[in-house]
């Protein structure tokens, strides 16, 4: 039988794994699997058990929101040879799921987690962490880990909306030079968004004509600081009808970028708190890992 290793966030989304699990387990025996399971203790968990038996593997398989994907991904990443990675989606928004095609019900996720087609992902790395869709700072950007978790399970995506209202009210902006292709632009930014992924914050087809998961290039958008009420209004029109043709963003595509700030910048990756910093590396690791999907 082949080694397979479960690792699961009960907490994470509605706890829907905890009642599921011995269907799971039974459906991977079934299939040739020999799972070991481990639930997550505390943060960066994941990430521990992966560096030290994760090479014992065929399959690995997460079950949990996007920031217990990003523990996953952080841990297969230190291994010289990566076992198959399988993705049960459990958060509340699964941006990095409704990416990829993979199934958001359960029975279908955890079917998908050792029987999809492999993808050969794209990873980000910003100064020495890594991502699976999303580096951000700026407006909304935190909403996701400073959401309580248990407003998070009650209300889902409307619990972002809720958060966010009161950011709209209390606007951040940072003086940053952005380098990229040796370009450089030199602004007032109150978001700034490095993503691969189509799906950011629930906010579904964000780059609908253009993403690729594995192109090796990330699609970055850069917001101004709007100077009046007028104009903040059309940033958010723009951000709803996904239409970056306005002079107030930048819109582009990379495959590294050097931030350097003024000031300390929150970053956030993958719906969780990545540090404050001044500067900034992010650059992609090109179909760095193979993930099953539908």
């Amino acid at each position: 039988m082949k080694k397979l290793l479960l690792l699961a966030n009960f907490h994470s989304g509605k706890g829907i794994i905890k009642p599921n699990l011995a269907e799971i387990i039974d459906f991977y025996n079934s299939k040739g699997f020999e799972p070991t399971v481990i639930s997550s203790q505390y943060s960066g968990h994941i990430t521990e058990i992966i560096k030290k038996t994760g090479s014992n593997y065929d399959n690995i398989v997460c079950c949990g929101g996007d920031g217990t994907l990003n523990e996953t991904i952080n841990g297969l990443m230190c291994l010289d040879k990566r076992p198959l990675l399988g993705y049960i989606p459990c958060g509340s928004t699964n941006d990095f799921a409704n990416s990829i095609s993979i199934p958001t019900i359960i029975e279908d996720s955890y079917k998908t987690s050792v029987l999809g087609h492999p993808f050969h992902l794209d990873v980000g790395k910003i100064n020495n962490k890594y991502f699976s869709y999303i580096a951000g700072f700026g407006l909304f950007t935190n909403i996701s880990y400073e959401t309580p978790q248990n407003i998070k399970n009650i209300f889902g995506y409307q619990a972002y909306l809720l958060t966010g209202l009161k950011e709209i009210t209390n606007i951040k902006t940072y003086q940053i030079k952005a380098t990229y292709e040796n370009k450089v632009i030199e602004d007032e930014i109150m978001l700034g968004l490095i993503s691969n992924s189509n799906s950011i914050a629930g906010m579904k087809k964000l780059f609908e004509n253009y993403a690729n998961l594995n192109d090796g290039l990330f699609e970055v958008l850069l917001v101004k600081k709007p100077n009046n009420a007028t104009l903040l209004k059309t940033i958010i029109n723009c951000l709803k009808e996904r239409n970056f043709d306005n002079d107030m963003f930048y819109s582009f595509k990379t495959n590294k970028l050097e931030i350097e700030a003024k000031s300390y910048i929150k970053w956030t990756v993958d719906g969780e708190y990545c540090g404050d910093y001044k500067n900034i590396n992010i650059e992609v690791e090109p179909s760095a890992i193979d993930i099953l999907i539908n």
